[in-house]
């Protein structure tokens, strides 16, 4: 008999049938099972290949095993320190000798001035090299500490790392190559566009989440809409899509020039059936919009890399997204997140994060199963929210009160201990280095206009009813044993209308805007606000939750004082546009003094320093995402106070209609 072992654990090798016989014999009558023979249980319950119920077993049914012993117990040992080594909280860790060299490696690579004349403060080299130690960490720096070059030093700084690949928003990618430069790296970046660029061998490689995920779609080009030659329209005699006019009998395949069909630009109409456009890329008649398709650029992934770095890790919180799964199969030796907040909405979000820093294995235990997570898919991410979250998931109709967001917070933190270093602004060793003054919160509280008041109370007043009709539904069913449940998305739709009302109500077509007088009550507010404002030279930044509000706020604000500028920035405005904006609204003599942005788009990645005011219009519903607005401007490089101002208005779902509005 001889001991041997897989990925997964030892197993016995049988030398002859007679021994496998005997083998199966005494297992089943031992009870023993493979399971009790994993990497898993004998790593985590720090056992020895002498300790083995299985061992001992075989010795006395007098087939013990003769070879792989020692060679076994040499590879559980090494695995067992490498487990001691990851689970060691990051405190631990400064404390060994592999953090004091690491240290030492980022002192020597980037302990004097950078080329902008700056220097690292004390707990980004103290991150870095726990990122060397380590190679695996969550770098949860507070928003505007520096998570960026943070990053960037922690990897080049490391000897080892011949290449590092940079996974990050579009958005980002200036912000890091600016780093990249700071740091010294001018000549020795790429960024990313095709699958040939994987092979450079450039030592830092950025590269956009959408050319990692996505696939890279080419659109065709638009068709004419009549026939160059005669003129003919008529879509029985023009063909568009062939080019090609029965009239005159010619083809011409000439298109639209440079004008494409694309995501945002489906046809309403199929060119070749010229039935409505049914289907997303193609139509049911077997038409399509696409040119060409090639995979994402993950799919190239070759394991050229020694370690990556993934921005805005938040968004690997879904893991059936195709941003989360690009990131699951880009799997190095070196892994870090960077995301300044990683849990938004409670500790579930966690779980994706977690599995791909450890590779889901023995550091990364299913609490209720004991095994790793690993090939659990959505069973162990339900097993992780019910242990870590504060239980199963449920509907928020379901919910009778509010309920706690996490559970085994010991636990929990001890897993966070040995794989995330977070700063906050507020930290005494932070505080004291980055000299950001504390903001000025003012508070206003404003009364609605008479036509807002009116369009809000209708709305207030059709939500009720519809309410009202709902539980009328349920009650009716649970008399007949049946189960019926109200649409939480509709509850929230409702909930969405009312605050575009107290917000934009020039959205909604039955609001009297001549009653208003062309004014609301929060933008009669803003406006005058922005006037003191823009006197004294102050840049003002405004957040809002609605495209059509930030579109509407920047037309109504253009102006608003002589030779000052309004522009605003939301999801479908184009990149180089955005950062056109950006760099006018940082450059102190532009004109363009209020920056309207909403609140998914502006939130994140950007700064704004040059922002001396932050308007919150309306509030999200996540106050977490709201603290990222207006950090914006409230990070490292502001030197002055910056005022934020928390508009909310009165009277709104007063206590009545949350009687009326009961959840049952």
């Amino acid at each position: 008999m001889r001991l041997n072992y897989n990925s997964e654990g030892l197993t016995f090798e049988s030398q002859d049938i007679h021994e496998a016989l005997l083998k199966s014999e005494c297992f089943k009558a031992e009870y023993i099972h493979e399971n009790h023979m994993t990497w898993h249980k004998m790593i985590v319950h720090d056992m020895d290949i002498s300790e083995l119920e299985a061992l001992e077993k075989l010795r006395i049914w007098g087939i013990p095993p003769e070879e792989g012993v020692n060679q076994a117990q040499h590879v559980l040992r090494s695995r067992q320190r490498q487990y001691q080594w990851h689970i060691m909280s990051i405190e631990e860790v400064k404390e060994t000798p592999q953090y004091t060299r690491a240290l030492q490696l980022v002192k020597d690579c980037f302990g004097g001035p950078l080329l902008d004349g700056s220097t690292l403060f004390p707990y980004q080299m103290e991150a870095a090299a726990v990122m060397i130690a380590k190679k695996r960490l969550l770098l949860a720096l507070d928003m505007g500490l520096g998570k960026t070059r943070t990053s960037l030093v922690g990897m080049l700084a490391d000897p080892s790392n011949k290449k590092v690949l940079v996974i990050t928003m579009s958005r980002n990618i200036n912000d890091w190559v600016r780093e990249v430069k700071v740091l010294g790296y001018e000549d020795d970046y790429i960024i990313l566009n095709s699958p040939s660029d994987l092979h450079s061998e450039k030592r830092v490689h950025i590269v956009s989440y959408e050319k990692w995920s996505a696939d890279r779609i080419k659109f065709r080009q638009k068709p004419l809409l009549d026939c160059p030659s005669c003129g003919t329209k008529h879509h029985s005699l023009w063909i568009s899509h062939l080019g090609y006019c029965k009239v005159c009998k010619k083809s011409h395949p000439r298109l639209q020039e440079d004008t494409r069909w694309s995501e945002d630009d489906l046809p309403k109409k199929c060119p070749a059936c010229r039935e409505d456009w049914k289907g997303h890329y193609s139509c049911e008649c077997g038409f399509s919009i696409i040119e060409s398709r090639k995979k994402a650029l993950h799919s190239y992934f070759h394991h050229g890399y020694d370690a990556v770095s993934v921005d805005e890790a938040h968004y690997m919180k879904n893991g059936q997204s195709k941003r989360s799964l690009s990131i699951q199969r880009t799997k190095t030796d070196k892994r870090y997140l960077l995301s300044g907040t990683p849990a938004e909405n409670g500790a579930e979000d966690l779980y994706w994060l977690l599995g791909w820093l450890t590779g889901f294995t023995s550091r990364f235990e299913d609490p209720i199963l004991s095994v790793p997570f690993r090939g659990y898919g959505k069973v162990g991410e339900e097993h992780f929210r019910e242990h870590y979250s504060g239980g199963k998931k449920r509907r928020v109709l379901d919910i009778d009160s509010i309920e706690a967001r996490a559970s085994h917070h010991e636990e929990l933190w001890r897993i966070l201990d040995s794989l995330m270093i977070r700063k906050k602004k507020s930290d005494d060793d932070v505080q004291s280095l980055i000299e950001v003054p504390l903001p000025q919160h003012h508070r206003v509280h404003l009364n609605l206009h008479d036509a807002e008041r009116e369009l809000y109370d209708q709305i207030m007043e059709d939500f009720r009813t519809w309410y009202e009709l709902e539980l009328a539904k349920k009650e009716a069913a649970e008399t007949r044993g049946d189960t019926y449940r109200i649409s939480t998305i509709e509850i929230c739709t409702w909930m969405d209308k009312l605050r575009k009302a107290a917000s934009s109500p020039w959205q909604f077509e039955t609001y009297d805007y001549k009653k208003s007088r062309g004014t609301t009550a929060k933008l009669e507010y803003v406006r005058n606000k922005a006037k003191d404002l823009l006197r004294r030279d102050k840049k003002i930044l405004i957040f809002s939750g609605h495209r059509e509000t930030v579109e509407q706020l920047a037309l109504l604000l253009e102006g608003v004082l002589p030779g000052k500028q309004a522009g605003y920035i939301h999801g479908e405005v184009k990149m180089a546009h955005r950062w056109d904006l950006m760099n006018r609204f940082q450059d102190p003599n532009d004109p363009l003094s209020i920056l309207i942005m909403s609140h998914r788009t502006g939130a994140e990645s950007y700064t704004l320093t040059e922002g001396k005011a932050v308007f919150l219009f309306d509030l999200d519903f996540n106050p977490k995402k709201i603290e990222q607005c207006y950090s914006r401007a409230v990070r490292l490089g502001q030197k002055d106070v910056v005022d934020i101002y928390w508009r909310a208005t009165r009277s709104l779902i007063s206590s009545t209609h949350r009687a009326k509005l009961r959840v049952s």
